[in-house]
């Protein structure tokens, strides 16, 4: 049985926005699908096994474990892992064929002896450090150090290097054009040394607006599911949000003036109000910062979410949607006739970005895929 709250997934539509962005590239362009974090929150092993059945070249988590699912999942593509893995799972990195991304001698070093231990050899991408400063190499006299170190690495591949880009979504390419020249220089140098290693730094921001830094291969975000990285569609992007959230009203009561509704009273009365409670609360990954500012979509029309969202419930106006019954669809985000509430919408709301709102729905919201 599936619950009342879900989230239905279009795998079409993430195939669909992928084209999207590949109609921006050269033909040989490879693309990586960025799957961290259960997918952005779309489900990680069934968006995984889609994409590898529909043509992407590699992937990308963010810790070992996403690697290692993917793995048991089936997934036999190059899977890349952006952030830093610890000594203690090198041994896993190698077992499971995956490619971390490394930066210091000391994380070659130790590699290459879980490579050796297992008498395997290990793909390796080196991050470049071009402004973003979080994590990478950032001086080409420590670019040069790793590949000495390299050199008595024999079961570690030098196989690709990569970079970040910080404000590619946004306008003004200033920023990311000097990133870019940054990043030549050690892809230069790399060439020097007789590499030939897989160039990649484009991010969704990128890959939609800068052709020119597409390189090797472009890691396709949260463009992938549906969203523009700069918070707003885009003339001439006709990205499509894979995701909607669904629910279904479960009762309905009427109150008077003067009555509240929820934690705190934040809500009073002023006319007589038809109230529909929801099985969604931010348990399931439904704001609090929500509470009184949201608009769900019932029989296409929009009703304000009413008073303080519960843990496992909220509350909603439908006084002027009198045809509202219980077990009517609700939705939370998505769309429904002339009416849309987006992952931008809800952001805006909760100051902060629509990564966050789709990353929040949580592990009790059943993922249901239709085309799967």
């Amino acid at each position: 049985m599936i619950r009342p709250t879900n989230a239905e997934v279009r795998l079409d539509l993430i195939r669909h926005n992928i084209n999207i962005i590949r109609s921006r590239l050269k033909p040989e362009t490879k693309f990586l699908a960025v799957v961290k974090a259960n997918a952005y929150g779309h489900g990680l092993k069934t968006v995984a096994n889609y994409l590898q059945q529909n043509g992407v070249d590699f992937f990308a988590v963010a810790i070992v474990e996403e690697g290692i699912r993917l793995r048991n999942a089936g997934i036999t593509l190059p899977v890349l892992i952006l952030g830093v893995t610890p000594e203690a799972n090198w041994i896993d990195v190698v077992r499971y064929d995956l490619t971390p991304a490394v930066f210091t001698p000391g994380q070659l070093r130790a590699l290459e002896a879980a490579a050796e231990e297992q008498n395997k050899t290990c793909s390796v991408h080196l991050k470049i450090d071009t402004g973003m400063n979080r994590i990478g190499i950032k001086t080409e006299e420590d670019f040069l150090t790793l590949l000495d170190v390299l050199k008595e690495c024999p079961h570690l591949s030098f196989s690709g290097m990569f970079t970040h880009f910080a404000i590619s979504e946004c306008p003004d390419k200033a920023f990311t054009r000097y990133q870019a020249k940054v990043f030549e220089r050690f892809i230069a140098l790399a060439h020097a040394a007789g590499h030939r290693p897989l160039i990649h730094a484009a991010n969704s921001g990128a890959a939609l607006m800068m052709p020119e830094v597409q390189y090797d291969m472009v890691r396709g975000g949260l463009a992938m599911y549906g969203y523009h990285p700069i918070g707003h569609p885009v003339e001439g992007t006709d990205l499509r949000p894979a995701l909607s959230w669904k629910t279904s009203i479960v009762h309905i009561k009427h109150i008077e003036i003067g009555e509240s509704v929820s934690y705190g009273r934040r809500f009073i009365a002023e006319r007589p109000t038809t109230v529909a409670t929801l099985p969604v609360g931010y348990g399931d990954g439904y704001k609090r910062a929500l509470s009184g500012k949201a608009h769900v979509i019932i029989r296409g029309k929009k009703a304000p979410v009413l008073g303080a969202v519960c843990m496992d419930q909220c509350m909603c106006d439908i006084t002027d949607i009198p045809e509202a019954e219980i077990g009517d669809e609700v939705i939370l985000l998505g769309s429904q006739g002339n009416e849309a509430v987006t992952a931008d919408d809800m952001a805006e709301l909760c100051d902060t970005i629509s990564y966050e709102i789709l990353l929040s729905i949580s592990d009790r919201v059943p993922r249901i895929y239709p085309e799967a």
